[in-house]
């Protein structure tokens, strides 16, 4: 597997990065700056676990669903699915959650019951979110809400397995869970990543994209130096929360800002994960959830019976919705001139190219 030299090659220096933090950490010489990702030194080094974990290389849909869940998927949009529930968290919700507020619940409710160690998180403020490694729930509840630029906090998973850390949770992104999913399967030098207890659970957000640092000075000038308090993507167009009222405008005003990274992304709803947190994009009081693993089930039941969280049945009108929205997004990806299966910044779509273009069955896009 190629080294460092490759990455800064083939990732870093054409804007492909998506900053999930991995890669730093394994290398001295790879630091982050906000979200930025840099090589400051060349290591020298013909091959290096900092290329063989990026997830926007050599990245096999058929082959990670085989190492993550032991069986290929059947559904092309969403992935390996068990059960697909609308949730909301219990009485002791995060008050900066957004939505139902299940992401930072059942991070909160793991740590609390010793199912993990510690809980990889995007924390600080709307204007400054950076990594956290939590190790107690009011940290946890401290690092709700949703931040739209891309932070690193894989940075600090890393830090803590090569602290002796085990049994670690993660809330990320698609990417960042795609990455932590390849260092656990990746045969890394050390045995911090080839414990399979090195990460205990692995909480999935759904993604479309994420934002530019750039965002924030247009946002800070739209809100004419008021302080932002939270931010929201909903389907009427994006808002900000200032203490003196709401500042909304329309999505074509940001687009600008989306990473490049995110255009060619294929997973908008973290497929590797245990559990996948969303909106419902229909109540706002609600999540979208998604148990794909023994693991992700198990903490589901749990949170249940100490009441945690609660759940609804997933109305059967909403689910050809979210299938489309995540069919959509590969089809762009698969549509792009540029596109060629495993190039950097592109998975291995492999067989499951003619599965997914059936199962789209020409959705307008």
């Amino acid at each position: 597997m190629p080294g460092q030299d490759r990455l800064k090659r083939d990732i870093i220096d054409r804007g492909l990065c998506s900053s999930c933090g991995m890669c730093v950490g394994l290398c001295p010489y790879i630091k982050t700056a906000g979200d930025m990702v840099r090589v400051i030194n060349p290591c020298g080094l013909a091959e290096g676990a900092c290329y063989s974990v990026c997830p926007k290389v050599s990245l096999d849909l058929r082959e990670m669903d085989l190492a993550v869940f032991g069986r290929e998927r059947e559904d092309q949009a969403l992935g390996v699915v068990r059960e697909i529930y609308f949730a909301r968290a219990g009485e002791n919700r995060a008050a900066k959650a957004q939505y139902g507020g299940v992401a930072s619940a059942l991070a909160a409710f793991a740590l609390k019951e010793g199912m993990v160690t510690g809980m990889a998180l995007a924390g600080g403020g709307v204007l400054c979110p950076r990594p956290v490694l939590a190790r107690t729930v009011d940290e946890v509840n401290g690092c709700a809400g949703s931040k739209y630029t891309a932070v690193p906090s894989l940075a600090v998973l890393n830090r803590a397995l090569r602290e002796g850390m085990s049994g670690l949770g993660l809330v990320g992104r698609p990417c960042q869970i795609a990455a932590a999913r390849k260092a656990q399967a990746g045969n890394l030098a050390g045995d911090q990543f080839s414990n399979p207890q090195a990460v205990g659970m692995a909480l999935g957000l759904f993604c479309f994209w994420s934002l530019s640092p750039d965002f924030y000075r247009f946002a800070f000038r739209r809100v004419k130096g008021e302080e932002m308090v939270r931010m929201d993507i909903p389907l009427e167009g994006p808002v900000v929360e200032t203490n003196s009222g709401n500042c909304r405008w329309q999505l074509e005003e940001i687009r600008p800002f989306i990473k490049k990274p995110c255009s060619l992304c294929f997973d908008s709803t973290s497929e590797w994960a245990d559990l996948s947190v969303g909106s419902t994009e229909f109540d706002p009081s609600w999540n979208t959830l998604i148990v794909r693993s023994d693991k992700g089930r198990e903490l589901v039941d749990l949170a249940l019976r100490r009441g945690a969280i609660e759940i609804a049945q997933y109305p059967e009108e909403r689910l050809p919705l979210l299938r489309r929205a995540a069919l959509n997004k590969k089809m762009r990806v698969l549509g792009l001139p540029e596109f060629e299966d495993g190039k950097p910044g592109f998975p291995v779509v492999g067989r499951y190219r003619e599965q997914i273009e059936a199962q789209w069955g020409g959705v307008n896009q």
